[in-house]
């Protein structure tokens, strides 16, 4: 069994990103919003409309109780991307985001897994792929963008800084010897 690692390469997720402004489907939704978030699969699973509107409009943050810090900040693509599809799907504020289009229930766990392998599928992404690719690309490429790995760990929802790290691939990873430096 091979171990899936982040998607390093950041061409392939924008071209998932470009392809969903052309098609904003639950496929494209769903892989996006667990890339942006690093939320768990059992969390976005069971997210509904509301969670993402303050009335009539989208919120810059997911209203979770159990991610209060931090908080999701849903960045303007993701909060394009949300509200398209919800419209295109005419969803009530109670209605589950990813429902089975059979039961109205949020889709399966197996679902949820061949959406993943399929996206990836259809931008070259090869290996091993699952949420917790998605998971650990969020925290890989948050890291490499300069937010400190204890705000990771606390969205990850890790108990220690070297599991996250470990998690998503940095244990062995040289750092450049910061300097903090406060004059006055």
């Amino acid at each position: 069994m091979s171990i899936a690692g982040p998607i390093m390469d950041a061409n392939k997720i924008k071209s998932m990103i470009n392809a969903s402004q052309e098609d904003p489907s639950r496929n494209y939704c769903f892989v996006l919003l667990a890339l942006h978030t690093g939320l768990r699969m059992k969390d976005i699973l069971q997210l509904k409309k509301s969670d993402f509107y303050q009335g009539e409009e989208i919120s810059s943050y997911l209203s979770l109780s159990a991610y209060q810090d931090p908080p999701i900040y849903l960045n303007p693509q993701m909060r394009y991307l949300v509200d398209k599809y919800a419209e295109s799907q005419s969803l009530e504020a109670d209605d589950h985001l990813f429902q089975s289009k059979e039961t109205g229930e949020p889709i399966s766990r197996q679902q949820a897994n061949r959406i993943i392998k399929r996206v990836a599928q259809e931008h070259d992404i090869t290996g091993s792929v699952s949420m917790h690719t998605l998971r650990k690309t969020f925290a890989y490429h948050a890291y490499r963008n300069g937010i400190a790995i204890s705000l990771i760990q606390k969205r990850l929802r890790q108990k220690t800084l070297m599991s996250t790290k470990r998690y998503i691939g940095l244990e062995n990873l040289q750092t450049n010897r910061i300097k903090i430096d406060v004059r006055f």
